[in-house]
């Protein structure tokens, strides 16, 4: 039998599954799919270098299980740049696999079919997938959709069939692939096992051969390649699952920008800040010099840090957290390139102005590690577990991590968070491999646990650490669904048979979306026409409550609020050269930091400060539980401003 058409009857397995279903995918025991983790360059390639790809679907072959996101490797058989009007030829081999378990194993694997891989995966079909959250030890009101948890009851949030969303890469599958088949890659051909060591050549006419990022494989094991296997063939009935999101067909098509238009009462275009707003406005202070605190403006940033934070332990006390030291790596254990940072914690009496108690805290990571909780309460991460702080800096609650955190998501009114940590998918010597070869951290496997308040467990999946972390508004999870054409549509689950639709606009940019008290969605976007960076705060119901325009010189923009007084405020920092969004910046290229606290019902701006030598850090601001003041770092001290009654 000819080795292209042995090929061809172990690839038919997968034709009759063109795309992925809703959920995550079974395992697969045809043609295994891949991606490359780097571009390739012919030019920067030897004969002997190493290339690695992640296996995009769950695979089943002879002797070897590889999960979403494994590890396979290449050996460069041949690197043969185009020389005058020569054709050049790029030979790989693939003969380790990540097979059942963290180590990479002997695997001969065959390259079939490459696929250029899209501009944006979120407008391809079929690529959003969804993971449903199993709930456990709970009961369900079936009338109200509500979950029962330890006794307690989380009203109104749809815990039954919470889902998380993202992204899956996959190979454009049709009847058209065949082996060889090399898809949107004009003047690419392919050769299957003509190269050294039985390796499939890649060959470009007139010019080297060149495969970007996550460009797409199917390859088939080598020791298989002359046996006949019957056709595979998969039904995917979505209606099976009486759980199961249903959308509407017309959703492909964008429509039209429903945030464009901000009419009052029922919503404030949020002007520019005037000299008269500022005056009066002045504040009392505490010195932080004393308490160790000395801010550090010569660093050179990309994004602003997770350093610094303020929060509130009642009327009365303020915590203020800083990071006391320099980063300090981790030498050895099971993730050499995490890092230790020691967060001193002060409590301060912010009417006394005086120290109530500091301690000291051990976090694991660069990431966020405080978060405010309704009832005068916060959440920390410290160590491998979660605390709960109460007035007094009193542990109230500890709960164990399984692994590193990955990201955490609480709900405006703090009855809900959903948890992720990192479990390990590498040996210690691949995941050094990888990071070296990426420049930064691999894809790891990852446990989402949605906890109560107080950390019962509702429900739990197993994911990989590319997905979404959730958006959660007190009426259930939210999400961002990228459409053709740079539109976006933000949409609710809140427990009915369909996805409610929020909010539909354009960004040229990746947009960002974050949760705020009392029930808030916080957007901030690109402008398509003017290019400017834009901002939204959204109600719960969909309606525009405050649009806004950041200027030129604007960074870091983000916003808080406390759920008991119905307030929230909007932070901006804006710079004092030419300095864009996304450029390295230094703390003393910041001018000024301007806050501005807003009533909810309306959206009627009740103060407008402005704050010089502004933190680095986000988090160095906090709007007091009782709605009487807001706390705000300022270079080496923190000031206190008094809010508006009315």
């Amino acid at each position: 039998m000819r080795l292209t058409t042995a090929v061809m009857l172990f690839m038919a397995g997968l034709f009759s599954c063109a795309a992925y279903c809703q959920f995550a995918p079974e395992k697969e025991s045809g043609p295994l799919e891949a991606e490359l983790v780097k571009p390739l360059n012919l030019r920067r390639l030897a004969v002997g270098d190493t290339v690695f790809a992640r296996v995009t679907r769950d695979w089943d072959g002879p002797g070897c299980t590889l999960r979403q996101g494994a590890t396979i490797e290449a050996a460069v058989e041949l690197a043969e740049p185009h020389r005058g009007r020569g054709d050049s030829r790029l030979a790989l081999s693939f003969s380790r696999a990540q097979c059942n378990g963290l180590e990479l194993k002997p695997m001969d694997l065959l390259l079939a079919a490459v696929a250029q891989p899209p501009a944006d995966w979120g407008v391809v079909p079929d690529t959003v997938f969804k993971i449903p959250m199993s709930s456990m030890n709970h009961s369900l009101n079936p009338r109200t959709g509500n979950i029962t948890s330890g006794g307690i009851t989380v009203d109104a949030f749809p815990l039954a069939r919470l889902e998380l969303h993202g992204i899956i890469h996959h190979f454009p599958m049709s009847s058209k692939v065949h082996p060889g088949a090399v898809v949107d890659i004009k003047g690419m051909t392919l050769d299957l096992g003509t190269g050294p060591n039985q390796s499939s050549v890649l060959s470009m006419k007139a010019r080297n051969v060149e495969l970007d990022q996550y460009t797409q494989f199917l390859l088939v094991p080598s020791s298989l390649v002359f046996v006949r296997v019957a056709v595979h063939r998969e039904s995917h009935d979505e209606t099976d699952d009486p759980t199961a999101l249903t959308e509407s067909s017309s959703e492909s098509t964008p429509a039209a920008n429903d945030l464009e238009v901000c009419a009052p009462p029922g919503c404030a275009v949020d002007l520019p800040v005037v000299s008269e707003e500022l005056e009066g406005n002045t504040g009392t202070s505490i010195a932080t010099r004393a308490l160790g605190y000395s801010p550090r403006l010569s660093r050179n940033l990309v994004d602003f840090t997770e350093d610094d934070a303020l929060a509130w332990l009642g009327p009365d006390q303020l915590l203020f957290t800083f990071n006391a030291h320099p980063l300090i790596r981790r030498a050895g254990g099971e993730r050499s390139r995490a890092v230790h940072r020691i967060i001193r914690a002060v409590l301060l009496d912010a009417q006394r102005r005086s120290i109530v108690r500091a301690v000291e805290w051990e976090v694991t990571d660069s990431s966020r590690y405080l978060w405010p909780l309704s009832g005068n309460r916060v959440l920390a991460h410290v160590g491998n577990e979660l605390r709960v702080y109460t007035a007094g800096l009193e542990v109230e609650h500890t709960a164990k991590l399984a692994g590193p955190l990955a990201f955490l998501r609480i709900s405006p009114n703090g009855e809900v968070m959903a948890v992720a940590t990192l479990q390990e998918r590498h040996s210690s010597e691949l995941h050094s491999q990888l990071a070296d070869e990426l420049a930064t951290e691999p894809e790891e496997d990852v446990e989402v646990e949605v906890l109560d308040r107080d950390f019962n467990t509702i429900a739990r999946t197993p994911t990989v650490s590319g997905l979404e972390p959730p958006t959660l508004l007190n009426e259930g999870p939210v999400v961002m669904l990228a459409q053709p054409d740079n539109h976006y549509r933000i949409a609710l689950d809140n427990g009915s048979s369909k996805l409610v639709t929020l909010a539909r606009f354009a960004s040229f940019c990746r947009p960002e979306l974050s949760s705020v008290a009392p029930d808030l969605l916080f957007l901030m976007t690109c402008n398509m026409a003017t290019n400017r960076a834009e901002y939204r705060v959204i109600r719960a119901d969909g309606k525009l409550l405050i649009r806004g325009e950041a200027s030129s010189s604007e960074l870091g923009d983000e916003a808080t609020g406390v759920h008991a007084q119905n307030l929230f405020a909007i932070k901006s920092v804006h710079t004092s050269g030419d300095l864009t969004r996304g450029m390295t910046f230094k703390g003393e290229d910041l001018d000024f930091e301007e806050l501005r606290v807003y009533r909810a019902a309306d959206g009627k701006r009740m103060l407008a400060i402005r704050i010089d030598e502004p933190t680095t850090s986000h988090g160095g601001y906090a709007l007091s539980p009782d709605g009487t003041q807001i706390a705000v770092l300022s270079g080496s001290q923190i000031q206190f401003f008094p809010l508006p009654t009315k």
